[in-house]
């Protein structure tokens, strides 16, 4: 593996070390981009269970895009009465089923080398340095475990707590056990200049996301991957863990056709890999729903890293837009901000 073809980035600082940490030390791009994820959820309690969208492309990886969007709850309960229209609905009825780990663990299957336990190590070292020993030792959990974690009935019972029908909310244990990440081809479009963008296939919310965050990287294999989540700013707080559950759940409402419980629902990923002449390039934007392949057509032509990422920031008026590129021969990261 050449290191100089390496490089990472992210929106937040500490998942920006974490995944350069990875590299230096053999990893894959993929190992990396979950390792700064492991990191961010260290150290805020809203990343752990986000909901998450990755891309993995590359040499001889062709483009593939793995689904960790939350699931409406429900799995194996009765449809509840519902709320009345202009009634006060529980933060709980909000709380949808979390599928990030899931995720996490299938796209590690497929392009990770780095043990989930050594990734996982910057997440637990960032909830140590924050005094979260709660949320220290489930991220711990899952790196030794994945997605059982979730599933053991400790944290089982404290996340139906939170979420659970005695909340108010409709989170329930098969809900867990049977929150299946996906993965799909990823949607390609090719540019004028030639170039190929790979973006997800799955919908996103009409709604700004102001809370958006990403990782990229690539490696010296050629491989390139980026991963886009979503905190909520207003989870439901699951205390005994130290984490907080998304509010992106459907509430059923009486006299309206439910949204099916295990149904995805949608979320942001304002991700992209761009592929020309032997140049990958993995790209993220913050503050958006969704990155649109024009808006990479400056890189795609051959514009300068950092004079490309301030056009692509401006074109999806985003806050940040940050990448990783790579020839083979040499890796470079640029974070733009405004």
């Amino acid at each position: 593996m050449s290191l100089r073809a390496a490089a990472s980035t992210a929106s937040s600082p500490a998942a920006r070390a974490a995944a350069a940490e990875i590299l230096a030390a053999g990893g894959t791009a993929v190992d990396a981009v979950i390792a700064g994820f492991f990191a961010a959820a260290g150290e805020r309690p809203n990343v752990l269970l986000a909901p998450a969208v990755a891309l993995v492309g590359g040499t001889g990886a062709g483009g593939r895009a793995y689904d960790g969007r939350s699931a409406q709850p429900g799995l194996g309960a009765a449809r509840p009465r519902g709320f009345v229209e202009g009634a006060t609905i529980p933060d709980a009825a909000y709380v949808s089923a979390p599928r990030t780990i899931a995720m996490l663990m299938l796209l590690h299957g497929h392009r990770g080398r780095t043990s989930l336990s050594v990734l996982a190590r910057p997440g637990v070292s960032a909830a140590d340095a924050q005094d979260e020993k709660s949320r220290a030792g489930l991220i711990r959990r899952v790196g030794a475990s994945g997605v059982l974690a979730l599933r053991s009935s400790e944290v089982a019972r404290a996340l139906i707590t939170a979420g659970g029908s005695v909340a108010g909310g409709m989170l329930t244990e098969r809900d867990l056990d049977e929150a299946r990440p996906a993965e799909a081809d990823a949607v390609t479009t090719t540019l004028p200049s030639g170039a190929s963008v790979l973006t997800s296939p799955w919908p996103a919310p009409d709604a700004a996301a102001s809370g958006t965050e990403a990782v990229v990287a690539c490696d010296g294999r050629g491989i390139v991957a980026a991963i886009a989540y979503a905190p909520t700013s207003a989870g439901v707080l699951v205390p005994e863990l130290g984490i907080t559950l998304a509010r992106d759940a459907i509430p059923v409402l009486r006299g309206v056709t439910r949204l099916a419980p295990g149904t995805p629902l949608a979320a942001p990923a304002p991700i992209a890999l761009l592929g020309r002449k032997g140049f990958w390039a993995a790209l993220g934007v913050t503050g958006v729903a969704t990155l649109r392949p024009e808006a990479l057509e400056a890189l795609a032509s051959g514009q300068a890293l950092e004079s490309a990422l301030a056009a692509l920031r401006a074109h999806e008026a985003a806050r940040v837009a940050l990448a990783a590129t790579s020839d083979g021969n040499l890796g470079r990261s640029a974070i733009n901000e405004g």
